[in-house]
């Protein structure tokens, strides 16, 4: 199967097990409504995927991570509801749907994507030991996906330098990617050295990720874009290194058996021609 149709295979069954996690809500709540509409954003289920590969991987039961994989995805779709609020990055539109403060109110995303962080905690620790609470918690907080947002509402109308970009494109994405491979080697009870191989394998897949994102999305008036400093032939050459990084990271950790763990970094690059 081409890594596309897989991709697209792995979203929809995804799409199923978040749809029935979430049919536990009642439906008639407005809150619930706005979760919902917040979670069916139209996303590629990039991070849940990957950890869903990595730990089929480790040889890891679905019973034994789909927590993990929901709980990833809740924390990222918490961030697009913020970030499109008016006083983040002020977007009415998220993937050519009204974005949920539009759909609904400002309070009601602030309270769906506050419901829908406390709920990826739940997730954790109804499954899992503290470590992996602790783990999202750092990826997440201050020194990761809000750290980032913050650093990018503070350039918006600054010349931030290319290593602010690179910084916060580590804090604000890589961190979410960190955890997409380090939950599984926690849940099965790897050592450290092999977990922290991990977590530099996800970190590196994140930063190529973005640099994607910022050459799909690249507008003259972008502060924050890498595409401020390099251009695209440039920015492609830094995803190849940092792939030449990651998949050299694979070969000590992984097996190329049983996943499509480099198929997926091609397939993320591919999404820039």
């Amino acid at each position: 199967m081409k890594i596309e149709s897989y991709m697209e295979a792995q979203k929809n069954s995804f799409n199923k097990d978040l749809k029935k996690y979430i049919s536990k809500f009642p439906k008639s709540n407005v809150l619930s409504k706005a979760i919902w509409y917040s979670l069916s954003n139209g996303g590629k289920r990039i991070r849940p995927i990957l950890l869903r590969e990595s730990s089929k991987a480790l040889g890891l039961k679905k019973a034994e991570y789909i927590n993990a994989m929901i709980s990833i995805e809740l924390i990222h779709c918490y961030s697009l509801v913020h970030d499109d609020l008016p006083c983040m990055d002020d977007d009415d539109y998220r993937r050519g749907k009204l974005s949920t403060h539009k759909k609904f109110n400002e309070a009601q995303a602030v309270l769906s994507g506050n419901s829908l962080l406390t709920l990826s905690f739940e997730l954790l620790a109804e499954k899992y030991n503290s470590r992996l609470c602790k783990e999202l918690a750092d990826v997440s907080g201050l020194n990761g996906l809000a750290g980032g947002q913050s650093i990018d509402i503070d350039v918006k109308t600054k010349n931030i330098s290319l290593n602010s970009i690179l910084k916060m494109h580590e804090l604000k994405t890589a961190k979410l990617f960190e955890f997409c491979l380090v939950a599984p080697f926690i849940i099965a009870g790897k050592n450290k050295k092999t977990i922290e191989l991990s977590r530099q394998y996800g970190k590196t897949i994140g930063k190529i990720f973005q640099i994607i994102d910022d050459i799909c999305d690249f507008e003259e008036d972008d502060h924050n874009n890498i595409l401020k400093y390099y251009n695209k032939s440039h920015a492609l050459d830094l995803c190849r290194k940092y792939q030449n990084q990651a998949n050299s990271s694979f070969q000590n950790i992984l097996s190329k058996r049983n996943n499509k763990l480099t198929d997926i970094i091609e397939f993320i690059i591919n999404q820039a021609n």
